[in-house]
């Protein structure tokens, strides 16, 4: 495992736009890699026998996508760690049904957690709330690196 403190790694790259997720996640120390999935899995993360972690990425996701998934399995790294045992799958509703990757130790109280890391994480309020308004969906969408609909929850709409 690594020594790195999380949230101030995290910290360190809050203010750049869009958040470094993957740079984020190498420094933590986690193996990161795409590879193509079916189309209702997101991504999972698991242990490997080396003691490290490795998270994957659903290569044929809209890049928006990816990152918020990188960033939800980072969340369970971060937080779940002592529950992942060998890991977990995330499907499209980042459940684990139908992933292959079935987890009982996380529930849906984690998964909640896990995304509400990925939003922190990926969309700072302080960043959003020092950008002058009214704020365009869209625009703040692209500069961050997230979907419009994923910026709307964000936002509040």
């Amino acid at each position: 495992m690594t020594s790195v403190e999380p949230i101030g790694l995290i910290k360190k790259h809050w203010n750049k736009t869009p958040v470094p997720i993957y740079e984020i996640i190498y420094e933590m120390g986690l193996e990161l890699v795409f590879q193509s999935m079916p189309d209702n899995v997101s991504g999972w993360i698991e242990r490997l026998p080396s003691g490290k972690y490795k998270v994957a990425v659903n290569s044929n996701h809209p890049s928006t996508r990816q990152r918020f998934t990188a960033a939800h399995e980072l969340g369970h790294y971060i937080y779940h760690r002592d529950l992942l045992g060998g890991g977990v799958g995330d499907n499209r509703a980042y459940r684990t049904d139908g992933t292959g990757r079935p987890n009982a130790n996380i529930l849906p109280i984690h998964e909640r957690q896990a995304n509400s890391f990925a939003a922190n994480t990926l969309m700072p309020r302080h960043v959003i709330a020092a950008m002058p308004g009214p704020h365009d969906v869209s625009k703040l969408a692209e500069l961050f690196g997230v979907s419009q609909g994923t910026m709307r929850v964000r936002l509040g709409e």
